[in-house]
């Protein structure tokens, strides 16, 4: 997984946990876990993280930006 996502899940309050396969006990399989009131604000950073990526690296698109934020609510 993305290191950046990664970060994002733990600023909204989610955590990751780590379980062994059954079939296979020497892989492992991780997890990310959001509870219902932390997946909003999780989707809020990855708009919010999108929206100044345009800004930094499109400065021509900042509007676009600002109306990404709009569309799904995201305040400043």
């Amino acid at each position: 997984m993305n290191e950046r996502i990664r970060e994002l899940v733990k600023q909204s309050g989610g955590h990751f946990s780590t379980h062994n396969l059954m079939s296979n006990p020497v892989q492992q399989r991780e997890s990310v876990e959001l509870w219902d009131d932390k997946i909003e604000k999780f989707a809020e950073l990855i708009v919010k993280e999108c929206a100044d990526y345009i800004t930094e690296y499109y400065p021509h698109s900042r509007y676009e930006a600002f109306y990404m934020k709009r569309h799904f609510g995201v305040k400043e």
